[in-house]
């Protein structure tokens, strides 16, 4: 196994069993080796395969300097336990010394040494699991999650389900499909109709792992599984797992039943035309959708809403709903949705476009957001930002630009950076967000959506692209330097840089900081 070592990490902090020490601070010194398969790392070059170990050494100051700890050893353990939690780390030996401990004899040192291993859900180290399941890789693996529920308020569960698949342990969600209302087909009248949608996400869980985290949401919105077929509060199924084929009594890959079910399918087709399901019965999983479609009498799905994220469902009611036609090919599909993109092309051009006309764009946009600060401690409220911002459903963080300087004569100066992200939020709903997270930490941060691809509004409330964001260097500098290729209304970016009037403030500080190795460390 690879290893990290770290040597003598320094920190004060108040562990001890004496009164005294709970109160006065001593100087506490850790070593810790991080295990890890470091392959990937060493091919790609890139630290994503491997483990920031400035950020670990952080991570151990803040675990010394923080909560009072009586033993050394209940301090070793809270140490191990906070390292385990970066991937890919799967185990830790740990050193406590303690230089100044309160011993009445001389003496050089004393320490506590600890080994652990990262377990998963189902209480498992990662030899245990490599031992059990084949074709594990710490890398990010690709799944698709099938969601759905008939009982209760149905669409805010299916919501706080995204919310929480995305919060599970290394999981990303990346794309949520609209939300489609399926009849409750053989079963007794006055059933309930089911509401249905399909997730993608990346995630670093093995296919079990993912299994007991989405079983575990079941269970916290009442699920239970006397019966197969009856009505439920939340189903989370997993379809599709690196393509994976498996026959595992605990988890059959892909799904054996999706290929006949339009629930599953259409939703799926609607987020990614391009899909295909692995097995016997898969295929591309338009072409499998619109066979479906095309054998039934009437429609067995209804769509509901694409931006249903956001808790307003407009339309609550079958008669508002969009019926799914079958076409006639798959090329008739591909002329559908080229017409209806050219009309939300035509309608951007003359300035009619809207945020349910951006936000019924199934397919992700790119965006880009400034954040400005004149905050002391604006470097980390950016990073905090950042992570907010990657953690809604839906976005992507795409691009992050070096951390600029910026002098202003009319009050303190700031510092600023600008991200490009990939979202399938319309651009009212993105900005309603970003007001959340600007709300989080006190308006300390400032964050503005400047542009996104194929949206153009002018309204109060709503202006896209940001009118003033084209005179800005605080804007205009990170942004170049990010993608110098970029454009703004038409006009390159270094091009209105070079005629911003306050291109003389700006300056960069550091191309590292996101890193935590930037202006404030």
């Amino acid at each position: 196994m690879d290893r990290i070592v770290l040597t003598g990490v320094h920190a004060n902090g108040t562990h001890g069993v004496l009164e005294f020490e709970h109160e006065r601070a001593q100087p506490f010194v850790v070593d810790a080796t991080l295990y890890m398969d470091l392959t990937a790392a060493g091919a790609s070059d890139d630290l994503n395969d491997t483990v920031d170990y400035g950020r670990a050494a952080k991570e151990i100051v803040a675990v010394i300097e923080g909560e009072h700890a009586d033993l050394i050893e209940h301090l070793a353990q809270r140490i191990a336990d906070r390292l385990l939690t970066m991937p890919p780390v799967c185990q830790v030996d740990v050193t406590v010394h303690k230089p100044h401990a309160p011993i009445t004899v001389p003496f050089d040192d004393v320490a506590v040494s600890i080994t652990r291993m990262r377990r998963n859900p189902a209480g498992e180290t990662e030899t245990e699991s490599h031992a059990r399941q084949s074709g594990r890789q710490d890398r990010p693996h690709h799944a698709v999650i099938a969601i759905g529920g008939n009982q209760g308020d149905t669409a805010g569960i299916l919501r706080d389900a995204v919310r929480r698949i995305d919060a599970l342990d290394g999981t990303q969600v990346t794309g949520v499909s609209p939300l489609y209302r399926t009849a409750a087909w053989g079963m007794a009248d006055g059933t309930p109709d089911f509401l249905n949608a399909v997730v993608e996400i990346t995630t670093t869980l093995t296919a079990h792992e993912l299994l007991n985290g989405l079983q575990g949401i079941e269970r916290d919105h009442g699920r239970t599984r006397e019966t197969h077929w009856s009505s439920r509060t939340l189903d989370l199924d997993i379809i599709d797992y690196d393509g994976i084929e498996s026959e595992d009594s605990e988890l059959t890959l892909p799904h054996p039943r999706a290929w006949q079910r339009a629930f599953v399918l259409v939703p799926w087709a609607a987020l990614n035309p391009n899909a295909d399901l692995p097995g016997m019965h898969g295929g591309p999983v338009g072409e499998l959708a619109d066979g479906l479609l095309g054998e039934a009498d009437e429609p067995p799905v209804e769509r509901i809403a694409s931006d249903w994220l956001s808790g307003e469902l407009q339309a609550q009611h079958r008669q508002s709903a969009q019926p799914v036609t079958a076409p006639t090919s798959a090329g008739e599909a591909a002329v559908s949705h080229e017409a209806a993109g050219s009309q939300r092309a035509a309608e951007t051009q003359t300035g009619t476009a809207n945020a349910s006309d951006a936000a019924d764009d199934l397919q992700t946009r790119p965006a880009v957001i400034s954040m400005e600060s004149t905050d002391t401690d604006a470097e980390n409220l950016f990073r905090e930002a950042i992570v907010a911002i990657d953690g809604i459903p839906g976005n992507q963080v795409e691009g992050i630009s070096p951390l600029y300087h910026v002098g202003n004569f009319d009050g303190p100066d700031s510092m600023s950076a600008v991200i490009q992200i990939r979202t399938k939020l319309g651009p009212r709903e993105l900005i309603k967000a970003l007001g959340v997270i600007e709300s989080m930490h006190g308006k300390a941060v400032d964050l503005d959506l400047v542009d996104m691809r194929g949206v153009a509004i002018n309204e109060p409330d709503c202006r896209v692209p940001w009118p003033s964001a084209g005179k800005r260097a605080v804007v205009l500098a990170p942004w170049m330097d990010m993608d110098p290729n970029a454009t703004l209304g038409g006009e390159p970016v270094p091009f209105l840089l070079a005629m911003a009037q306050d291109a003389g403030r700006v300056g960069m500080l550091t191309d590292a900081w996101i890193l935590g190795t930037g202006a404030n460390q």
